[in-house]
């Protein structure tokens, strides 16, 4: 064509995919009118769906089949290994995603509240080998995630 690249979005309304240049505005199928948050990239939901398994994979009994690192940071780790293990469960089954806290709608950064003390958990998608970003972040066998846990005075 022209060289432009298209990328499928999809609805996340009614689940309908349209291919464009853009991020669309409005669903053709069943009229949904809103911002770009509205019609991510599959791409995207792959990642999102990825991010959440790798998240969840903190406190299933079979772990994440994704390749990735938990760390938590000093602040965290100098609370103690009961506060330790209550962040790790509000970052591995945090659901309140919204436009401030997840502006991408991957799911890759989230702040829970832990005894009273609001956290911050991230999402880094690298490279196999831990040294660049990821090329291609939605493709397991080439992307190590690395899911950080602060205090937000440490981010």
């Amino acid at each position: 064509m022209n060289g432009m690249a298209f990328a499928t979005y999809v609805c996340g309304y009614c689940g309908a995919e349209q291919s464009a240049q853009v991020s669309p505005r409005t669903c053709p199928r069943c009229g949904h009118f809103g911002p770009e948050r509205d019609f991510p990239t599959r791409e995207t939901l792959t990642i999102r769906e990825q991010n959440d398994r790798f998240r969840a994979g903190l406190v299933s009994p079979t772990g994440c089949p994704l390749p990735g690192t938990v760390v938590v940071t000093a602040g965290i780790r100098g609370r103690g290994r009961d506060f330790e293990t209550a962040a790790y469960l509000a970052a591995a089954t945090d659901t309140a995603f919204t436009e401030d806290n997840d502006p991408w709608g991957d799911h890759g950064f989230g702040a829970v509240e832990v005894n009273g003390d609001k956290l911050f958990w991230k999402i880094d998608l690298y490279d196999r080998a831990i040294e660049y970003g990821s090329d291609e972040p939605a493709d397991p066998a080439r992307t190590h995630r690395v899911l950080t846990i602060l205090f937000p005075s440490e981010y």
